[in-house]
């Protein structure tokens, strides 16, 4: 076990707790107080096996570029890390359900969680990047869902409403089985996001 590595995990949690608790509000507390109860002792650390997908060689460097501009802390921790991240896809997705290109420009990683650094007790804390100018269509599951962008210029929907704009920092709550979608403009995101519970029951797509 490498204790830098763990040293600068636990960075990184805690400057995003330290980001979110100084947003506030009831959906970030929730999140917040389930992470207080994880076990995030040295005990519990684990290595994930490193893996990169084609969207975090392409753009993670720029999005923790563009995350300092926010998030200094994070930015830096983020950066630390980079090379222990195991960067997945969910494997019910294609380029022929999500749109051409899409899996390229896709991936997501836990920090706690069953695939991070730290296995979590029904929680999930991860990051999500998708490169530029992707959809990523309605879909919906029983975990309630948290996402902070640390990135600009993307677009959020929820339920049968319409993609509304959101900066940098905003904070984005899914209900259980709300359905929701996601898009890129001429940049990549970078996101935080969290599921507080039911985290063994995967997404699903709303069919055409």
């Amino acid at each position: 076990m490498s204790e830098e590595v763990f040293n600068d995990v636990r960075w990184l949690i805690g400057s995003i707790a330290r980001g979110l608790r100084a947003r506030g509000g009831p959906f970030v507390e929730s999140v917040l107080e389930r992470l207080a109860v994880q076990d995030l002792t040295r005990a519990r650390f684990v290595e994930p096996r490193p893996q990169a997908l084609p969207v975090t060689s392409r753009y993670f460097a720029e999005a923790i570029a563009e995350t300092m501009m926010l998030e200094a802390d994070i930015a830096a921790a983020m950066a630390t890390l980079d090379g222990h991240y195991r960067w997945c896809q969910s494997s019910y997705y294609s380029d022929a359900i999500q749109g051409e290109g899409f899996m390229q420009n896709y991936g997501w990683c836990e920090i706690v969680g069953r695939k991070g650094f730290f296995k979590g007790d029904d929680y999930i804390l991860g990051l999500l990047m998708l490169g530029p100018n992707r959809h990523y269509r309605d879909h919906y599951h029983p975990a309630p869902e948290l996402y902070w962008p640390l990135t600009a210029a993307t677009q959020w929907k929820q339920g049968e409403g319409i993609f509304k704009s959101k900066a940098a920092g905003d904070i984005i709550f899914h209900t259980p089985n709300e359905i929701h979608a996601t898009k890129t403009a001429d940049r990549p995101m970078l996101a935080v996001w969290s599921w507080t519970k039911d985290t063994d029951v995967p997404a699903r797509l709303v069919e055409s």
